[in-house]
């Protein structure tokens, strides 16, 4: 009888701790995975910022540049827009997770075909 209590509590000891290393295991692979996403998402932001840097004197308002944007505007909305106030973002200022969210809404416009 004694014995058999040892067995089934070295196989309690022993199959817990196959649960436990197995549960370690996929949490470090989460782990690994997170980690290796951000790198990946830092160095693709990193990169598109690169190739959108403005140039000094680039964010001058003047009236060609109001046109194209309420003309972009108008034919995004298809009805007529009225431009009341146009502010530039700053590109010091703007964080990774800003860049991010501004390029996810971007990207989850849908953009119709024109007949």
């Amino acid at each position: 009888m004694i014995d058999k209590l040892i067995e089934s509590v070295l196989l309690l000891i022993v199959g817990m701790g196959g649960v436990l290393i197995s549960l370690s295991a996929f949490a470090s692979m989460i782990w690994l995975f997170k980690v290796l996403d951000e790198k990946f998402n830092a160095y693709r932001i990193r990169h598109y910022s690169e190739t959108i840097e403005i140039k000094p004197g680039e964010d001058e308002l003047n009236d060609e540049l109001v046109a194209v944007i309420a003309a972009a505007a108008t034919a995004m909305m298809k009805k007529p827009i009225v431009i009341k106030k146009i502010h530039f973002l700053d590109q010091a200022a703007g964080t990774n997770w800003a860049v991010t969210g501004r390029l996810n809404i971007m990207a989850s416009h849908l953009i119709s075909k024109r007949k």
